[in-house]
């Protein structure tokens, strides 16, 4: 491909990053302590997917700062970003993808980065939402087999609420541990089909990822087995329950009560994008069902721009079922509200805490659950 046919320009915006890299990495051995392993493994340039673990901002921050090389960032073009670092990102740029729909235009531009000898930066989680429980996404294995160029797994440490420390002034540990260059994702030659050899090669990214961070964090977070969600609905008439009527039945009741366990999501569809969905966060403080039909509403016109929200997040059956969980609590509320009549919706969750062994049972989601008591 000649150098005037690419998409994106590689490197580019070098001044302006090279800036913005030298007041961050002064802040931040400012503000933190860092400790960065096997460091001379850090390439100067490409062709190299850079990929590393995602629970928060910092990882980028790091990733670009302490890198020798610019590195050209994948992004979530899907949803703008937080107001908080928005200014930022844009200033620093990214390439943007529309997770959960086929991005051309953004695969392309991120083959072009590696074309001319870049550093391209992603995370293989594709996002934070349910961290040490997410599925690899397929990008860093697609793209390293589609441009045969290798992978460098990085783990990070201490990011979780470092940035939140660090303000503060209380200088936490970040740590940064660069793992063996993996080589490039090879072509086909068995018999899986191309999506499930691209499935497996993105776990086997994302298990190097995870052995480079440090095991007391792993130890800390949460992961779930066995896990089973659940949606409690009543029916109350004053003080006399009401049976749910056969044809308002609420059969996907548990991917909605998936939902409500992941406050991230939430939160990105109330803070990035401003949607009327704080009823849902208090609705056990609700009088009337109104804020709640109008934040589902919401939830499903916005759906209709962005169909991917919850596919890309919870897989294509279970986003999908988010969507019709959306449309029978909108039928169910609609006739409860004409009718006179308040509901109690409680998501339920079960699972097996993997480091414990623990059968744990959770009520109310992320928060509270109930309406018009």
């Amino acid at each position: 491909m000649q150098k005037n046919a690419y998409r994106i320009k590689y490197p580019r915006r070098v001044a302006l990053r090279r800036g913005l890299l030298t007041v961050g990495k002064l802040l931040i051995n400012l503000l933190a302590d860092v400790e960065i392993f096997n460091e001379a493994r850090l390439p100067k340039k490409g062709p190299v997917i850079l990929a590393g673990n995602h629970v928060a901002a910092l990882e980028a921050v790091l990733m670009a700062v302490y890198s020798p090389g610019l590195v050209e960032f994948i992004g979530n073009g899907d949803i703008p970003f937080d107001p908080k670092y928005d200014f930022i990102v844009k200033a620093y740029g990214f390439i943007p993808i529309n997770r959960g729909n086929l991005d051309i235009n953004g695969l392309q531009m991120s083959l072009d980065v590696l074309e001319q000898n870049g550093i391209l930066g992603i995370f293989p989680e594709g996002g934070i939402w349910e961290p040490n429980n997410m599925q690899a996404q397929i990008g860093a294995a697609w793209l390293s087999y589609k441009a045969q160029v290798p992978i460098l797994p990085i783990g990070f440490g201490g990011v979780r609420d470092g940035l939140e420390q660090a303000l503060r002034l209380r200088h936490p540990k970040l740590t940064i541990n660069i793992g063996q260059l993996m080589p490039p994702v090879p072509h086909l030659d068995h018999a899986l089909s191309l999506k499930d050899y691209l499935e497996e090669t993105a776990a086997d990214i994302l298990n190097a990822i995870n052995h480079l961070i440090p095991e007391n964090e792993n130890n800390q977070i949460q992961q779930r087995i066995n896990e089973i969600y659940q949606l409690d609905i009543e029916i109350h008439a004053h003080r006399s329950q009401v049976d749910l009527p056969r044809d308002l039945k609420i059969s996907h009741g548990a991917a909605y009560a998936h939902f409500l366990f992941n406050p991230t999501m939430m939160d990105v569809l109330i803070r990035n994008l401003n949607l009327p969905l704080k009823p849902l966060k208090m609705i056990y403080r609700q009088t009337n069902l109104a804020p709640i039909l109008a934040a589902w509403r919401a939830i499903l016109d916005y759906l209709e721009v962005n169909p991917g929200y919850f596919t890309y997040r919870f897989g294509m059956d279970e986003g999908l079922a988010v969507k019709k969980a959306l449309q029978e609590l909108m039928e169910l509320g609609v006739w409860s509200q004409q009718s006179g009549y308040s509901l109690t919706i409680t998501p339920i969750r079960r699972f097996r805490n993997a480091n414990t062994d623990a059968l744990v049972i959770e009520h109310g989601g992320c928060f509270p659950q109930s309406m018009g008591m």
